[in-house]
């Protein structure tokens, strides 16, 4: 996995997959074989990694309400990365925030960590630390009241951002193994639609700090909230974020749709492999 962080060849693909019933995107959803089936599909697409969640975080779901225990989440995932790490020759993330499910995770197969509450939980930044994987820290709070404007937004997702970066630094995980996500999306996210735009145009501010940047836009509400589409119409808008967030130096783009993303990014990078 640090092989590929630090390679030249940007953005690197990662497939999703979730062992949840109630995701969003329906055909991001499987267990046991057909995730093995899903993960072996995008690998030929060209994904360089897979993201295994057991827990949904979509627009639908409130997560302070709704809960996975984590002996739950740990029969949802640790089978699928075992199957994939068995049979797959690619780096894999696994998607949670409690430490248990990070551990056994890592012990299965996992090779980072992709935490949408940045290592806040009980126990989750000690354990990061001493699994000794790259971490991925996402911008997943509640919005302020009132009408912040689009820079107090913006920097209010930096400010924490770096903050949380700053933490595991402090306890000492290296730097280039921080990766830092601003969380794209509305509900769980704490951002509105045009907050969301907002952040795909300035997503400069964040691939100059010293941090890896992930972004999340695949077929996602606010893409919808433009197009008057459900999540089956999004796939060509969610291209056209990937390429922008590609353009403004995403270091990883985490999506559903690995074939046609990675052809659209092909093309990018023949025009800046001309230049």
């Amino acid at each position: 996995m640090r092989d590929l962080l630090q390679s030249e060849r940007k953005p690197l693909i990662m497939g999703v997959i979730n062992v949840t019933p109630d995701s969003f995107y329906a055909a991001s959803r499987a267990y046991g074989e057909a995730a093995l089936q899903l993960a072996s599909q995008m690998v030929a697409e060209g994904a360089d990694i897979i993201d295994v969640g057991g827990e949904a975080t979509n627009p639908m779901i409130d997560v302070n309400e709704t809960t996975v225990s984590v002996q739950e989440e740990l029969e949802r995932v640790i089978p699928v990365i075992e199957l994939i790490k068995r049979e797959l020759n690619v780096a894999i993330s696994v998607d949670t925030s409690k430490a248990q499910v990070m551990r056994e995770a890592v012990a299965a197969g996992a090779d980072m960590i992709n935490d949408q509450r940045a290592l806040t939980q009980p126990g989750a930044l000690d354990v990061a630390l001493a699994l000794n994987v790259p971490v991925c820290l996402m911008h997943m709070t509640p919005r302020p009241a009132g009408e912040p404007s689009l820079q107090q937004t913006l920097d209010r997702i930096q400010d924490y951002l770096i903050e949380r970066a700053q933490v595991c630094e402090a306890a000492g995980i290296d730097q280039q193994d921080i990766i830092i996500d601003p969380g794209f999306g509305t509900g769980n996210f704490g951002k509105n639609v045009p907050e969301n735009y907002a952040l795909l145009g300035a997503l400069e501010s964040l691939t100059q700090l010293p941090y890896h940047v992930l972004a999340g836009l695949s077929r996602k509400s606010f893409i919808g909230a433009v197009l008057d589409k459900d999540f089956e119409g999004r796939l060509y808008g969610s291209i056209a974020c990937a390429l922008m967030a590609a353009e403004r130096g995403v270091a990883i783009l985490r999506v559903h749709d690995v074939g046609p993303t990675v052809d659209a990014i092909k093309m990018v990078q023949a025009v800046w492999q001309a230049q």
